[in-house]
């Protein structure tokens, strides 16, 4: 006798297309039907599954759909949380597109490509076992998440701009780099690209007008400006000269680029704030290790979730991609073997940021990494990253599981 009804729902912006199979080897589902994708859309669901329940008295309901972002979201959240579906028990489970395709293809090499076939094959997936953890919901863990993930989306943008920016700066001012700004973005940086419009100008500048400058537009934080007014000259009369339509060129679309740019700063400063109130009303001990301050560790909060879905650290390295592939055949076995290439790819950034920062922060962090990068191997660098990031994975786990502070070794050595 069967007692689980299997649910498959093909997601799209305007309609949710559902497959019900029963248990058994059977292909012909139970009920097919169509509902749109909204409010009214998921109570007609409710009402036509828990009536399908009483019909073929079964007990348990499991709800599998596709993970497509925005379009998913609601649908999951309100089968979750909000609809009721007493007395059976349910659960909802969401898979990665590439993996109802992958077993699509493992089935039937020529299977059709619509919504139908896609709700069916979701729903066999979710009969056929092997499945992901279910799917759960906070809305204080959901709010942190879009906000650490619209950070990443904005930095990402911001690093793309500066990277375009950089491009201009060598074609206006080819020396800059070895002038006296570390970072180039710097408020006095752009000030400094934003109100020459060429080399000449700050060759022929007085070097008492150029100090000048450079207090007020650095806002006397410099603690010898006279340096910074020479070095800056130094790099302008080593540099390239552009004929005058090049440079006017030139000017206009690093202007632009600076707009954009001081934009998208004052949008990243605007959403830390946010993010670091969101994370006070959460308890955590993540920034107790040296290195990961409060956006790190909302990213890594957020993206995790509850802790305890995972069962231990290493699924919790294969959900943010720090884990290695393998290469194995009889006697054979590769020597190089690559991070895998599915994985969460947010909790990955933040996991792979944080490793940089407490690698700096924290002795025994800046052992490892520098014991791997030293190591003879291909993109050292990269690899030593990657490896300090897995390790920071053991500690997250353990802080988060076991809600400790973090003890340095040092520390627990005295």
């Amino acid at each position: 006798m069967s007692y689980i009804l299997f649910v498959g729902i093909d997601v799209s912006s305007k309609n949710n297309v559902i497959c019900c199979l029963p248990e058994g080897d059977s292909t012909k589902p139970l009920s097919r039907f169509t509902v749109a994708n909204d409010e009214p859309g998921v109570f007609a669901l409710q009402e036509r599954i828990v009536a399908l329940m009483q019909k073929h008295h079964l007990t348990q309901i499991r709800f599998g759909l596709e993970a497509t972002g925005p379009f998913s979201s609601h649908l999951a959240r309100y089968l979750h949380s909000v609809l009721s579906f007493v007395p059976y028990d349910h659960s909802v489970y969401m898979f990665n597109p590439s993996l109802i395709k992958a077993f699509k293809k493992m089935h039937f090499l020529d299977a059709p490509k619509n919504d139908r076939v896609d709700a069916w094959f979701i729903a066999a997936k979710l009969r056929s076992g092997h499945l992901p953890r279910a799917f759960t919901w906070s809305e204080t863990l959901a709010a942190l998440q879009r906000l650490t993930r619209t950070r990443y989306h904005i930095v990402q943008t911001l690093t793309r701009e500066t990277n375009f920016l950089l491009t201009n700066l060598f074609l206006k001012f080819s020396s800059y780099s070895s002038g006296p700004f570390g970072k180039k973005t710097s408020a006095t940086s752009l000030a400094v690209i934003q109100e020459f419009a060429s080399v000449e100008d700050i060759v022929n500048m007085s070097i008492e007008d150029l100090i000048a400058f450079v207090i007020e537009s650095g806002k006397n934080r410099f603690d010898h400006p006279q340096e910074v007014a020479q070095a800056l000259q130094k790099a302008a009369r080593s540099s390239y000269r552009l004929p005058k339509a090049m440079a006017d060129a030139v000017n206009l679309a690093m202007a632009s680029n600076i707009r954009i740019i001081r934009s998208l700063q004052e949008q990243a400063n605007s959403l830390k704030k946010a993010i670091e109130e969101h994370l006070a009303t959460i308890p955590q001990t993540l920034t107790s290790v040296p290195g990961i301050a409060t956006i790190f560790a909302a990213g890594l909060i957020s993206e995790i979730g509850d802790i305890q879905r995972f069962p231990n650290q290493m699924s919790l390295a294969k959900y943010a991609g720090l884990a290695w592939t393998e290469n194995q055949s009889g006697d054979f076995k590769g020597v190089e073997s690559r991070l895998i290439k599915s994985g969460n790819r947010y909790l990955k950034y933040y996991f792979t940021e944080a490793a940089k920062s407490v690698q700096v922060h924290d002795t025994v962090f800046a052992q490892y990494y520098s014991l791997k990068k030293a190591e003879p191997a291909k993109y050292a660098e990269k690899r030593a990253l990657a490896l300090t990031a897995r390790k920071l994975v053991r500690l997250v786990d353990y802080l988060l599981r076991s809600n400790r502070l973090y003890e340095p070794r040092e520390v627990i050595r005295h």
